[in-house]
C-alpha cells in the first residue's frame, strides 16, 4: 500500500445518495471524504430528469410495489417530505413539477444540484475526490475500519475510517453481473445510466460477508429506439418510448408476450422485453394513442424522434401493410396481423386475453398505424445489499439460502461500521419503480445519521 490516510467517515459514490450523505455528515461536523469513481460527480442522477418523488402513503406504495421490503418502503413514505424540506434548507433549488406526480415531489436541475451539493460538502470541511474507485473494504475483527482505493495517479491508498457508507449506484454497468442476474442478451440492452456504476459497493459488501436481497434480476429502465438508432446520453429522454404500456408489444414471432399495461411507467414491460424476447420488441399503436401525452410529449412526437435518431419506424394505413413491413424487418408479419385481430376481438367483446391486459383495453383499429422497433435499457438495478432500517448492511445468515427454520443464530446481524444507500440498497423497489432519486435522498440521509450515531459512541 503506497499511502494511508484517516477520516471519520468515508462515502463511496457521489450520486444522489452519496452527495446527500456527504452534506449531512459534513454539516454535522464530521470529517468526511466522498470518493467518486467517475471524472465528474453526480452519478446517474446527473443525467436524470431530476424528479425527486415517491408515493404519498404507504398503502399506495405497497399497492404499487408489493414485492419490496415493507419496513424500508414505510421509511421512504414517512420521511420524504421532511427530507425534501431539509434538502431545500441546504439552499438547493427545488421547484414543484409542472406535471402531475403521484405523491410528494420536487424537481431539481441535476448538474446545478450536483455542484451545489459538492460545494456544501467542501464548505463543511469535507472533500470530494474524483477518479478514485473503491478497491476493497478494510475489515478488522469483523468490523469495517476503512477502504482501499486507487487514486487518479494510480496510487493505492488506504483510508482508515470509523464509518463507511457505500452508494455506488447499483450494478447495471457491470456486464458480467447483468448477464448473471438479468439477461443473457446483454448485447440487446442499452445502458441508460452512467457507465461507472459497476457494482463496486455490492461486490465489496458481499466480499466481507454482506447479505444480498431478492430481486437481483429486477431493474428500472425504459425502451428506446433500437439500433441502428444512435442515442447519446443527452438524448436518453427523447429516445424513450414512454407510451409502451398503451401500445401493443410484439416479439419476433409476431405475438404478444406480456401484459403491456401492467405499469404506466413502462418499466415492467421493459424488463419483460429484456428477459423474455432477448431484448427486441415491436410497438404498434394507432391514431387513438398518437395524440395522447406521455410525460411531456405525445406518442406521435416520441415516435417521430425515434425515426430521427435512426431507429426503424413505419407509418401505414392497413394491417396488411403493417404485416409486410414486419416481414421486411424479420418478424412474422402474418402472425402479427392475426395477433392484432385476435386482440381487437377480445378487447371489443371483453373476453379474456392471453397474455392478460388489465389496463388500457383499447382496440387497435384507428389508422394510420405506427410501428417502431425498440430495445430495452437499464437505468439502475433494484436488487442489492440487504440493510436494516438504519441502513446498516446485514450479514449473511448461517444458512446459505437465508431460509433456515428454527436454527439458533441463523440471523447474521449487521456488519459494524458499514452502511449502504441509494441503488446499492436492494428491495425498496421490486420489479416496480417507486422513485429512484427519492430513495437516494431518504436512504442517504438515514445512513449518514446512523454513521453520525456510530461516530458519537
Amino acid at each position: 500500500m503506497a499511502g494511508s490516510e484517516t477520516a471519520e467517515a468515508v462515502v463511496v459514490g457521489a450520486g444522489m445518495a452519496g452527495l446527500v450523505a456527504g452534506v449531512e455528515l459534513a454539516e454535522s461536523g464530521a470529517d468526511v471524504t466522498v470518493l467518486e469513481k467517475a471524472p465528474i460527480p453526480g452519478g446517474s442522477m446527473r443525467i436524470s430528469n431530476g424528479i425527486v418523488w415517491t408515493y404519498g402513503t404507504f398503502e399506495e406504495l405497497r399497492d404499487r410495489s408489493p414485492g419490496g421490503e415493507p419496513a424500508l418502503q414505510r421509511l421512504l413514505v414517512d420521511r420524504i417530505e421532511d427530507d425534501l424540506a431539509w434538502l431545500e434548507s441546504t439552499g438547493a433549488d427545488l421547484v414543484t413539477p409542472d406535471f402531475d406526480v403521484p405523491g410528494p415531489g420536487k424537481t431539481i436541475d441535476p448538474p446545478a444540484f450536483t455542484e451545489h451539493m459538492v460545494e456544501r460538502i467542501e464548505d463543511g470541511g469535507g472533500s470530494v475526490r474524483l477518479e478514485t474507485p473503491l478497491d476493497s473494504l478494510v475489515v478488522e475483527d469483523g468490523t469495517v475500519v476503512g477502504v482501499e482505493v486507487t487514486g487518479p495517479d494510480s496510487e493505492r491508498v488506504r483510508i482508515d475510517a470509523d464509518a463507511v457508507l457505500i452508494a455506488t449506484g447499483g450494478f447495471q454497468g457491470n456486464e458480467k453481473l447483468v448477464e448473471q442476474h438479468v439477461t443473457d442478451a446483454t448485447e440487446n440492452l442499452y445502458l441508460r445510466s452512467n457507465p461507472w456504476s459497476t457494482g463496486d459497493g455490492l461486490l465489496a459488501a458481499t466480499e466481507v460477508g454482506g447479505k444480498t436481497t431478492g430481486g437481483l434480476g429486477t431493474f428500472y429502465g425504459h425502451t428506446m429506439a433500437a439500433p441502428p438508432a444512435e442515442i447519446s446520453p443527452n438524448r436518453f429522454a427523447d429516445a424513450t418510448q414512454y407510451y409502451g404500456f398503451a401500445a401493443v408489444a410484439l416479439d419476433r414471432t409476431g405475438e404478444r408476450f406480456t401484459d403491456e399495461s401492467e405499469s404506466a411507467l413502462e418499466e415492467t414491460l421493459t424488463q419483460d422485453i429484456a428477459t423474455e424476447t432477448d431484448g427486441r420488441a415491436y410497438y404498434v399503436f394507432d391514431e387513438t394513442i398518437a395524440d395522447r401525452v406521455f410525460g411531456s410529449r405525445t406518442a406521435d412526437e416520441i415516435f417521430e424522434t425515434a425515426g430521427e435518431l435512426g431507429g426503424r419506424t413505419a407509418r401505414v394505413e392497413t394491417l396488411n401493410q403493417l404485416g409486410s413491413t414486419l416481414d421486411e424487418w424479420g418478424v412474422d408479419g402474418d402472425r402479427a396481423i392475426e395477433t392484432i385481430e385476435s386482440y381487437n376481438d377480445a378487447i371489443g367483446n371483453d373476453d379474456r386475453l392471453h397474455p392478460s391486459r388489465e389496463n388500457e383495453r383499447i382496440e387497435l383499429d384507428d389508422p394510420p398505424f405506427r410501428l417502431v422497433e425498440v430495445q430495452p435499457s437499464i437505468t439502475f438495478t433494484m436488487g442489492g445489499v440487504a440493510v436494516d432500517e438504519s441502513m446498516a448492511v446485514k450479514r449473511r445468515s448461517a444458512s446459505p439460502s437465508g431460509m433456515a427454520i428454527g436454527a439458533e443464530g441463523a440471523e447474521g446481524g449487521t456488519i459494524e461500521g458499514l452502511f449502504a444507500a441509494g441503488s446499492d440498497v436492494g428491495a425498496i423497489h421490486r420489479r416496480r419503480y417507486v422513485g429512484g432519486l427519492a430513495v437516494g435522498l431518504v436512504s442517504g440521509r438515514i445512513a449518514a445519521r446512523s454513521a453520525l450515531d456510530l461516530l458519537s459512541t
